[in-house]
């Protein structure tokens, strides 16, 4: 029998999307899978649109109280049963091979721990290209990420080998990058490879407010410091390129959303 994936997907508000990104996982050719999806306390028409999909496959749980993208990941995360583990977000889309290019590669090479692939972003409509993102990376992706390097993190598309009994979960006190997070704890001693087909259609909203910004810097300072109290997982040497990274990310970011060069420079300097 094929193996099981787990496709965890928490939602929040995204009653525009959510029926494309579900049906797309309904699509896969891979067909031994679980959806697990979270409703965080939508407010808008998502939890109707969800409760309009019975394939058995699907698992949904209603929370009643808004506890942030960590939190509602981690009640899905309770419930997976496969040996395999995605993560998906409700407003994007999985092109049909997604599931199956990488499970191949999984039961192909036993030594292979994580399978990420290209993704392509587009504009709101999905129709659109925008850019691209084909990873360049195999190894053990632990300084990748550290140095918050291009050539293997995106986000939220990698396929992890998984044992359902793992206590490892997302951390609830970030609010942003808390896949990184995540990879982080992961990754060490792991190995990573990727398909060359796209496994991830992201679609760019268009929300850039500053508070999006904001919990952006104060997560990656939360990282800092985390990273600072694990020598096991990274040097004072990583620790200085994360740094200097993350400030240098922020940078840029601010001063494309506008923000005065003399307050860019107040805050990171």
């Amino acid at each position: 029998m094929a193996p099981l994936v787990s496709i965890i997907m928490p939602t929040y508000n995204a009653e525009p999307f959510i029926a494309e990104a579900i049906g797309s996982v309904l699509a896969q050719e891979h067909e031994n899978w679980e959806l697990l999806i979270v409703d965080d306390a939508s407010t808008d028409g998502t939890a109707k649109v969800i409760d309009g999909f019975t394939d058995p496959r699907i698992s949904v749980f209603h929370q009643a109280v808004n506890g942030g993208i960590g939190s509602a990941r981690n009640v899905a995360m309770d419930h997976v049963r496969g040996n395999f583990l995605c993560t998906f977000d409700s407003d994007d889309v999985l092109p049909p091979q997604s599931l199956s290019s990488r499970v191949k590669v999984m039961i192909d090479r036993p030594e292979v721990d994580i399978v990420d692939g290209r993704v392509v972003v587009y504009e709101r409509d999905l129709v659109r290209t925008i850019r691209t993102f084909d990873p360049t990376f195999e190894g053990e992706p632990l300084d990748e990420l550290v140095s918050l390097r291009t050539s293997c993190f995106f986000g939220p598309t990698w396929m992890l080998r998984w044992d359902p009994a793992s206590t490892l979960r997302f951390n609830t006190e970030v609010t942003h990058a808390e896949d990184l997070l995540f990879y982080l704890n992961y990754a060490k001693g792991k190995r990573y490879t990727y398909v060359r087909t796209p496994v991830l259609h992201y679609r760019v909203t268009g929300y850039s407010a500053m508070s999006k910004y904001d919990g952006l810097e104060r997560s990656y300072r939360y990282i800092e410091r985390w990273l600072k109290e694990r020598p096991d997982l990274a040097s004072q040497e990583q620790v200085r390129r994360f740094d200097h990274r993350w400030r240098s990310i922020m940078f840029r970011t601010w001063l494309k959303a506008g923000k005065p060069i003399p307050a860019i420079k107040a805050r990171f300097f």
